[in-house]
Formats: structure tokens, C-alpha cells, sequence
């Protein structure tokens, strides 16, 4: 038997090492836990879409999981192949599934691999529904495996099908078509399960698409599969050294994206919002309510008040964006993470159709992504944001320690002309895991705690560099005062 308390869920599912804790065996204990999830719902009569990324051993922890549900009378639709999350979880939907298991690490370093769950919707698990899960671990069943109720699919051609009733194909062609645009894109899929998917699709089109990193590989060519500024160097290279008008990077999975500028440099990820929800709405007049996690930009809001559209802050956690997707109708919702949901997709975070919707942008607007941004300053103003992370030295209460002094927080002189307007706490179930403290104007000062590790970190947003960087300052104060 696997030892249960190894088996530690987060808000969407299982991730952990390779080996000592994401084996066989634990594996089979986490799909007997869906099982009686399934049975105890009555969701045993519809089938489980399965996918998995290019981590070593996925394909084989996913026909492992396959097994146990099949060996329980419940029907398998498991891909023929490698796919990214975003595909799955549109399959889930799409096939009328009773929900779908994504075997990944997503962003998480190649030593790590994971089990995401998906719902009907083709969203991820609400954070109550995964608790349920965990629940079921504690009760064992009889171990059953068989082949039987499993049919293998290409997942692919049906999402790329779906992609064009969201993004206007045809603009993208007639684009490519001027000989005074020939369009190049550099696409850098990390290794990661992304692949040529993006390339496959401009090419057609007559775009000029290369890959760089497009075959899937175990170690992520020794990179971390998360696309941040540091991570994308070959990226930025390979853009700024060519005519490419932007570059475009996935993660390990595909459900994040990052941008950068047609010089190479990259772009922040409250730049990409930004220029997403431009485009969203200034050119393919969409319409909708605007919803983010706690840390991204508060310029958000200016779009949102600016457009008079519902808008929505929630707590980190795409979980929490897809709770307010499945209740109203909205048009985009956003996470600091680099997760995108997008108006027409299922409530789930997509970097391929993000990427995409990049290209169309670029398309739609026939402007460049520096004109595009000077556009939006017009609007926003100048965007001061920054985050940083410290770590603390482990002990049993440091969180505890932490929120206690920020719960008694008052600004220093470094911000003496700051007056707090509203004190907003982060809850991760229970525990207190963040506060963020408003200051008017979208200036804010953010401290969270990492669930995992004895890390801490500082989000600020000013009006000035002279602004953010006080209060950055003031947040590195407040963590470590003893």
C-alpha cells in the first residue's frame, strides 16, 4: 500500500516527486479514490477522458489509471498521444464526459509529475469536489484493473476545430496574404507538451512559424518548464535575431502563455493582460464580465470600470476564476500565473488558443505590439508592478508568526503620505495565507505565503518606480521584523 499521508492534494489535484511519492502505487490509490468519487456521485455511466504530458512515464501513469477505472466498469476515452491540458479538458466537454484526469506536472520541475482533475464543464475540479477526493483516499477497495472499457482518440483535431469558432482564421490569413506583412512567429514550446501545435496551425495560413524546443522531452531540455523572463533566453535570442513580429512560449503543459516583442524583450505578464483584454474587446468586441486573481495588475479595473463590465478579484487559484466562469458571463479571466480564460473556450486556462489570440491581435490591429502598448498607456498610464519572493528560515509557527504582525500593520514613514482604504485577507481553506493592504489610486502592497515552502511573496503595485519601490520596501520590512 501506498502511505497516505505522502498523498498531499492541492486545490486542483496531486503533483509530488517522482519516484518515492508519484509511483504506481500511490497512483492507484489516488485512482481508486476517484472511483469512489465517480460511484458515490453516480457519474460511473459516462466515460473519464484521460491526456497526459511528455514527463517520463506519463503515458504509462495514465493507461495504469485508465486501467483502475476500467477494471470498475467505468468508461475510458484515453488519448493516442501527448497533449496539452487545455486539449483535454475541451475534450472533456466536447465528448460529454463526466469529468477527465490529466496526468502532468504542468510548470513544476521534470522530477515532478501530477494528476489534474477536471469536471464535466471541462474546467478544473471547484477546490470542495477535489476535497471530496481526498476523502476517499482513506477508504480502500479491492484493486481491479483491465483494459476492457478503454477506447484510445486523437483529441487533437476536434480542439483545433473548436479554435476556429473563437479565433477568426480568416483574419490571420488575409494578413499572411499582404506581401507587406509575411508574418513571422517563433514559438518556444519548452520542451513541453505544446509541441508544433501552434506551428501546425499558422503554417496553413501563410504564416512563417518556426518552433524552437517543439519535441516533447522528459528533462525539458534542462530548463524549468515555466515561462518567465528567465527561463526564455533561447526565446528572446531567437526573435530579436530574426524578423519574427512576436515571440510566443507554453509552459509544460500548455495552459499558460507568455509574449515577447518583436526586439526580443520580453513581455511582463500584466503587460499580456493588458493587451489581451484590448484586443478582446477594441477588436473583437466582446463582452463580459472581467475577473483576476488578487495579484494582477489593478489596472484590471480600470478597463472594467472604463467598459462597464462586471469585475470580479478573487483569491490566487484559477479554481476560484472558474467558479465566477461557471456563473456568469464573462469575457476573460486572468491570473498573475500567466493563465488565460478566454470568452467561447471552456472555463479553463489555454496557452495555445492564447497564443493565437496574439497572432490575431497583431492581425486584427496592424499595429505593432510596442504601438499596441503605447495605445493602452494612453489609457492606464504607466504600469509599476513588481513582485519579489524571500525566503524565511523554517519553523513550525513562521506563518502564524508573519500574519500576525502584518494583521497589526501601519505604513512607516518610508510611506507617510499612504493612508490604507481597505484591508482585504486570503484564505487557502482556512488558513490564512495572505493580506493585501489598498492604498488608493491602484497602489497596493500584497503579502502571501507559499503553501509548500518557507517563502514569502511581495506584490506592489505604484503610481511612480519611486512608489513601488517603497513599498516593496515596506513589505520586505514587515516580513522581517521579529
Amino acid at each position: 500500500m501506498g502511505k497516505l499521508d505522502t498523498i498531499k492534494f492541492g486545490n486542483d489535484g496531486w503533483r509530488a516527486l517522482t519516484g518515492e511519492i508519484f509511483n504506481e502505487e500511490n497512483l492507484i490509490r489516488v485512482a481508486e479514490a476517484f472511483v469512489r468519487y465517480l460511484q458515490s456521485n453516480n457519474l460511473t455511466s459516462r466515460p473519464v477522458a484521460i491526456g497526459f504530458d511528455g514527463r517520463k512515464d506519463s503515458d504509462n501513469f495514465a493507461a495504469l489509471f485508465a486501467q483502475v477505472l476500467s477494471g470498475n466498469n467505468i468508461p475510458v476515452i484515453l488519448s493516442q498521444s501527448i497533449v496539452p491540458t487545455p486539449v483535454l479538458s475541451f475534450s472533456v466537454k466536447h465528448l460529454n464526459c463526466s469529468s477527465g484526469i490529466m496526468i502532468t506536472a504542468s510548470h513544476n520541475p521534470a522530477a515532478y509529475n501530477g494528476v489534474k482533475f477536471k469536471a464535466g464543464y471541462g474546467g478544473p475540479f471547484i477546490v470542495e469536489e477535489t476535497r471530496k477526493v481526498r476523502e476517499f483516499l482513506r477508504e480502500e477497495i479491492e484493486t481491479k484493473r483491465n483494459d476492457v472499457n478503454i477506447v484510445k482518440k486523437n483529441f487533437l483535431p476536434d480542439y483545433i476545430l473548436h479554435l476556429q469558432t473563437i479565433v477568426d482564421f480568416s483574419a490571420l490569413k488575409f494578413f499572411a496574404e499582404n506581401p507587406a506583412n509575411n508574418p513571422s512567429v517563433i514559438i518556444d514550446s519548452m520542451g513541453g507538451a505544446g509541441q508544433t501545435i501552434l506551428e501546425d496551425i499558422l503554417i496553413p495560413l501563410g504564416w512563417r512559424a518556426q518552433t524552437i524546443f517543439g519535441s516533447p522531452e522528459p528533462n525539458f531540455y534542462d530548463r524549468k518548464p515555466e515561462p518567465i523572463e528567465k527561463n526564455l533566453e533561447p526565446l528572446l535570442y531567437n526573435v530579436s535575431a530574426t524578423d519574427a513580429i512576436l515571440g510566443i512560449a507554453t509552459d509544460g503543459d500548455g495552459d499558460r502563455c507568455a509574449i515577447c516583442f518583436e526586439d526580443g524583450k520580453w513581455i511582463s505578464v500584466q503587460q499580456t493582460i493588458l493587451l489581451l483584454l484590448w484586443h478582446l474587446h477594441e477588436h473583437k468586441k466582446l463582452r463580459g464580465a472581467i475577473i483576476k486573481s488578487v495579484p494582477v495588475t489593478d489596472k484590471v479595473r480600470v478597463f472594467a470600470e472604463r467598459w462597464n463590465f462586471p469585475f470580479y478579484e478573487v483569491n490566487v487559484s484559477f479554481q476560484n476564476i472558474a467558479e465566477i466562469m461557471l456563473r456568469t458571463e464573462y469575457m476573460l479571466g486572468v491570473e498573475e500565473s500567466a493563465g488565460f480564460g478566454i470568452q467561447g473556450n471552456v472555463p479553463e486556462r489555454d496557452g495555445i488558443l492564447s497564443g493565437l489570440l496574439f497572432c490575431e491581435l497583431l492581425a486584427m490591429s496592424g499595429k505593432s505590439l510596442y504601438e499596441l502598448w503605447d495605445d493602452i498607456k494612453q489609457i492606464v498610464g504607466e504600469l509599476h508592478y513588481k513582485r519579489i519572493d524571500l525566503k524565511l528560515e523554517a519553523s513550525e509557527d513562521w506563518k502564524e508568526s508573519l500574519f500576525n504582525r502584518c494583521e497589526h500593520f501601519h505604513p512607516s514613514k518610508n510611506l507617510e503620505e499612504f493612508f490604507i482604504e481597505k484591508v482585504r485577507k486570503l484564505h487557502d481553506k482556512e488558513t490564512l495565507n495572505g493580506i493585501k493592504f489598498l492604498f488608493g489610486d491602484s497602489r497596493w502592497l500584497l503579502i502571501r505565503a507559499s503553501q509548500t515552502e518557507p517563502l514569502v511573496r511581495i506584490y506592489a503595485e505604484g503610481r511612480t518606480d519611486d512608489e513601488l519601490n517603497r513599498l516593496l520596501e515596506e513589505g520586505k520590512m514587515l516580513i522581517i521584523k521579529r
